[in-house]
Protein backbone atom coordinates (compact mmCIF):
# COMPACT_ATOMS: atom_id res chain seq x y z
CA UNK A 1 0.00 0.00 0.00
CA UNK A 2 2.44 2.47 1.05
CA UNK A 3 4.60 1.86 -2.75
CA UNK A 4 1.56 2.54 -4.77
CA UNK A 5 0.69 5.65 -2.65
CA UNK A 6 4.45 6.48 -1.74
CA UNK A 7 3.76 7.87 0.99
CA UNK A 8 3.22 6.03 4.63
CA UNK A 9 0.41 5.99 6.73
CA UNK A 10 1.87 9.41 8.34
CA UNK A 11 1.90 11.01 4.83
CA UNK A 12 5.70 10.66 4.76
CA UNK A 13 7.37 10.07 1.59
CA UNK A 14 8.85 6.31 1.40
CA UNK A 15 12.17 5.85 -0.72
CA UNK A 16 12.98 2.44 -1.98
CA UNK A 17 16.29 1.67 -1.05
CA UNK A 18 18.31 -0.62 -3.48
CA UNK A 19 21.64 -2.67 -1.13
CA UNK A 20 22.27 -4.49 -3.56
CA UNK A 21 26.15 -4.36 -5.11
CA UNK A 22 26.38 -3.10 -8.67
CA UNK A 23 26.63 -6.44 -10.47
CA UNK A 24 23.63 -7.47 -9.11
CA UNK A 25 21.85 -4.12 -9.78
CA UNK A 26 23.09 -4.57 -13.64
CA UNK A 27 20.20 -7.22 -13.23
CA UNK A 28 17.26 -4.48 -12.83
CA UNK A 29 15.55 -2.63 -9.51
CA UNK A 30 12.39 -0.92 -8.95
CA UNK A 31 11.13 1.84 -10.31
CA UNK A 32 12.83 5.09 -8.54
CA UNK A 33 14.81 2.91 -6.18
CA UNK A 34 17.66 4.60 -4.58
CA UNK A 35 20.83 2.54 -5.21
CA UNK A 36 24.68 3.61 -4.34
CA UNK A 37 26.43 1.69 -7.34
CA UNK A 38 29.00 -0.33 -4.54
CA UNK A 39 30.72 -2.99 -5.85
CA UNK A 40 30.92 -4.38 -2.37
CA UNK A 41 28.72 -3.75 1.19
CA UNK A 42 31.44 -2.82 2.89
CA UNK A 43 31.40 0.36 1.17
CA UNK A 44 27.55 0.91 2.33
CA UNK A 45 28.43 3.16 4.98
CA UNK A 46 30.84 5.81 3.48
CA UNK A 47 28.10 5.69 0.39
CA UNK A 48 25.02 6.06 2.74
CA UNK A 49 26.90 8.84 4.93
CA UNK A 50 25.96 12.35 2.04
CA UNK A 51 22.27 10.92 1.98
CA UNK A 52 21.96 11.75 5.29
CA UNK A 53 19.55 14.92 4.77
CA UNK A 54 18.09 13.67 1.64
CA UNK A 55 16.61 10.74 3.65
CA UNK A 56 15.50 12.62 6.65
CA UNK A 57 12.18 12.89 7.56
CA UNK A 58 11.56 9.65 5.02
CA UNK A 59 10.53 6.35 5.33
CA UNK A 60 13.29 4.29 3.88
CA UNK A 61 12.26 0.64 2.25
CA UNK A 62 15.41 -1.73 1.72
CA UNK A 63 15.44 -4.37 0.01
CA UNK A 64 18.22 -7.12 -1.66
CA UNK A 65 18.57 -10.19 -2.93
CA UNK A 66 18.65 -12.72 -0.16
CA UNK A 67 17.42 -10.69 3.21
CA UNK A 68 20.50 -10.05 4.96
CA UNK A 69 21.97 -6.84 3.72
CA UNK A 70 19.12 -4.58 3.79
CA UNK A 71 18.40 -5.84 7.21
CA UNK A 72 22.28 -4.78 8.29
CA UNK A 73 21.58 -1.90 6.22
CA UNK A 74 18.27 -0.90 7.99
CA UNK A 75 20.03 -1.00 11.24
CA UNK A 76 23.19 0.22 10.23
CA UNK A 77 21.02 3.69 8.69
CA UNK A 78 18.79 4.09 11.99
CA UNK A 79 21.55 3.70 14.30
CA UNK A 80 23.62 6.41 12.05
CA UNK A 81 21.65 8.34 10.29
Amino acid sequence: RWLDRGVDDEGREVVMFDTRNDYELEYGSFAKALDLNISTFSQLPKAVEPLAEQLADKTVVSFCTGGIRCEKAAIYMRQTL
